[in-house]
């Protein structure tokens, strides 16, 4: 039977040294920590058991969400597909920074970039067009993207309240699961279900 609606599940990539520091990552490619790779375990075998019809896998292509979606893959039995555009906001020159750093040096207008980096307009127009373009690829299906905190938090305040300013409210833990339906407007379905781990 065909779905009248398209579903993706959005999953945060497993924890990374740079998260315990407690260091803003944005492009940089720290690998899983021994517990990222348990919570990538985990989350592979809740979305088999929950949603054991996954059409396609999708992944940012940065090396923490790549060794993510690696397990989900093999799990489902579906080659994960790295997108350039589910990529963490580009910091530019502030990646590495704490977060604390971060908070006090972002740039106030949404179209001045990070130093070296994009600007707060460029990184959510990069990651909802990919988002929405991947929906779209797969109407009426079941997907999985696996992406990174900035990323999920910004799509899932503006698919709930119509703006990306209130992402803070919205920040997903390690591996944690949303899940967004598409027939008309978004609605969420799922937010940020880390029962799993």
């Amino acid at each position: 039977m065909t779905s009248s609606v398209s579903r993706l599940i959005l999953v945060q990539h497993g924890e990374t040294e740079a998260n315990v520091a407690g260091r803003m990552q944005g492009r940089g490619d720290d690998p899983l920590t021994r517990r990222g790779r348990q919570q990538a375990a985990a989350i592979a075998a809740r979305i088999k058991r929950d949603y054991p019809v996954v059409q396609a896998v999708y992944t940012s292509s940065l090396l923490r969400a790549r060794l993510t979606a690696a397990v989900i893959g093999e799990v489902l039995e579906l080659e994960p597909r790295p997108r350039d555009g589910l990529q963490e906001m580009h910091l530019g020159e502030l990646e590495g920074v704490l977060s604390v750093q971060l908070t006090v040096a972002a740039p106030r207008d949404p179209d001045q970039r990070y130093p070296g980096g994009e600007s707060a307009r460029e990184f959510v127009e990069r990651i909802m067009g990919t988002l929405y373009g991947l929906v779209m690829a797969h109407p009426w299906e079941t997907i999985v993207a696996v992406s990174h905190g900035g990323v999920i938090s910004t799509a899932l305040s503006i698919w709930s309240v119509g703006h990306g300013g209130a992402w803070r409210d919205y920040a997903p833990e390690n591996c944690a699961l949303s899940l967004i339906e598409f027939g008309g407007n978004p609605q969420i379905v799922v937010l940020n279900d880390y029962a799993h781990l």
